[in-house]
C-alpha cells in the first residue's frame, strides 16, 4: 500500500488520482482507499477495504490519509502500519 498524506486534501486527492492513472497505465490492478477525509468512516471501514482488496488480488493499494487529530491519530497509525513505510507527503 502507498499512503498519500498532507494538509491540503485537494492536493492529496490530485496526487492520488495521478498515482492511480500511472499504475493503471502500467497494467496494474489498483485498489483505491479514499474516505474524503471522513475520520469516522475511515475508522469503521479501513480494514474492511484492505481485506476486500486482498481478496480481489489487486497489485497495489493507493490510499489517502486523514487528519491526525483525535480519532484520526489512531486511524493514521493503522494506515501507516499498513503502508509499511510507503508514505508520500504532498
Amino acid at each position: 500500500m502507498v499512503l498519500y498524506t498532507g494538509e491540503d486534501q485537494s492536493a492529496v486527492k490530485a496526487a492520488l488520482q495521478k498515482a492511480v492513472a500511472e499504475a493503471e497505465s502500467q497494467g496494474k490492478k489498483v485498489g483505491v482507499i479514499d474516505f474524503d477525509g471522513d475520520i469516522e468512516i475511515a475508522a469503521k471501514m479501513f480494514f474492511k477495504e484492505l481485506r476486500r482488496y486482498d481478496s480481489e488480488k489487486v497489485d497495489i493499494i493507493i490510499a489517502a490519509g486523514v487528519s491526525e487529530e483525535g480519532l484520526g491519530y489512531a486511524v493514521m497509525n493503522r494506515m501507516k502500519n499498513a503502508a509499511a513505510g510507503n508514505i508520500i507527503s504532498v
